[in-house]
């Protein structure tokens, strides 16, 4: 999924000023060493999110004063930063963030490059996150307190940088209580036929399903009605840097339904490329679920759901599933099931295996928050609409024509 898990991005950044004017542990000549080190990192930096545990809390108990809003912010610092980072921005317009996910009731404070301090309590449970719309380059000092005094070990935290638009440090409702992923051997069929899509600025997953065609999701490629990042190059099997083949973009087709604003079901996009990779590496086929085969997925005697794409925690690592939960095929062509996956598994394909061919019976398109239920929904669009496309663009009927690449 391009956007993470379809979440609002929270405006988590809070300016603060200091009871007494100070920094922890009051020393008025500046900030000391970092306990567990700094980090060099230049805006859209990989991988993302840059992780490091530290030890939270410290002997100073300080309060501060949120100027918006006037809400306190109270905890136990030690007198040097836990951890700096040493930013570069540049001209893409991330906004950076911070986050902590720890089993103590932590509080964190960031100082920025331009002197002002800002601080959060709790903003996803007890774990807090502090967000910068408009980073500046230069210095961050990051100090991770604890609400309670830690007069036993200090408790141990994991401090997240990173430059999604969404902070999502805690993946269990979107993995169903455990991540079941496994990393895939991506020079091996069908995982081959599986690619990263490089769309400039973002990217998705994509699967072969002819000899020069893939299929993704539509809004990797189209927002609000129009195409915003078109696809610039397609790496079969890619892993680490690597791919099995490559090639680049001829054209691509958005469903005509999700331009026109119809999403629900349509959520798919048709890229043609400018090599016939397939006619080396075979391609999946695109088929529906006979009456039969959905009856015996609900009883849970169907065959195995496959999905397999590039998620954003493991950046050019393909990982996937080899045995997704069926839940239901849905009104509006939705398939919903429960595969693990993140942003970046958009366009990935779900399938099942037909004797020594796959067929590909769903494309994996967002994840619905449910915050009053134990996990969120995740959704692929169900490829009758998908099947329905395709025979038009072949028997040149009414669906609107590819769109060449400009």
């Amino acid at each position: 999924m391009r956007s993470i898990l379809a979440l609002t991005a929270l405006a988590l950044t809070t300016s603060t000023a200091f009871a007494d004017g100070h920094k922890p542990g009051e020393d008025t000549t500046g900030p000391g060493q970092p306990v567990h080190g700094e980090v060099s990192l230049v805006t859209n930096f990989q991988p993302d999110p840059h992780t490091v545990r530290v030890e939270a809390g410290g002997p100073n108990v300080l309060t501060y004063e949120d100027q918006r809003t006037g809400n306190r912010c109270q905890g136990h610092f030690s007198d040097a930063p836990d951890f700096r980072l040493n930013f570069t921005d540049g001209d893409f317009g991330f906004p950076l963030s911070f986050y902590i996910d720890s089993s103590a009731d932590t509080v964190l404070l960031v100082s920025s490059p331009d002197g002002e301090f800002h601080c959060n309590d709790d903003w996803q449970g007890l774990n807090p996150a502090v967000r910068f719309d408009r980073p500046l380059g230069g210095q961050y000092d990051i100090w991770v307190g604890t609400y309670a005094p830690t007069d036993a070990a200090a408790p141990v935290a994991e401090l997240s940088i990173t430059e999604y638009e969404t902070i999502l440090p805690d993946f269990t409702r979107a993995f169903f209580g455990m991540d079941d992923r496994v990393v895939l051997d991506a020079s091996a069929a069908p995982w081959n036929m599986i690619g990263f899509l490089d769309l400039g600025s973002a990217s998705c997953t994509a699967a072969l399903i002819g000899p020069a065609t893939v299929l993704t999701s539509a809004h990797c490629l189209a927002e609000n009605g129009r195409i915003d990042t078109p696809p610039q190059e397609f790496l079969a099997g890619f892993q680490n840097g690597n791919s099995v083949a490559r090639s680049g973009i001829s054209g691509y087709h958005v469903a005509q339904g999700y331009l026109n604003g119809e999403q629900e079901g349509t959520d798919y996009a048709f890229v043609y490329l400018t090599e016939p990779l397939g006619e080396r590496l075979g391609w999946m086929d695109v088929g529906v679920l006979s009456a039969q085969e959905i009856a015996q997925l609900q009883a849970g005697t169907g065959p195995d759901i496959l999905q397999a794409g590039y998620s954003y925690d493991q950046q050019g690592v393909l990982t996937g599933n080899l045995s997704c939960p069926f839940v239901e095929v849905a009104p509006q062509n939705v398939l919903v099931h429960m595969c693990d996956t993140l942003q970046g598994d958009s366009g990935s394909p779900l399938f099942i295996q037909d004797g020594d061919r796959y067929r590909i019976i769903g494309v994996e398109s967002r994840t619905d928050p449910r915050p009053n239920e134990e996990f969120d929904r995740n959704v692929a669009m169900y490829v009758e609409y998908v099947v329905r496309d395709l025979a038009a663009l072949s028997a040149g009927g009414t669906t609107a024509a590819p769109q060449p690449v400009k």
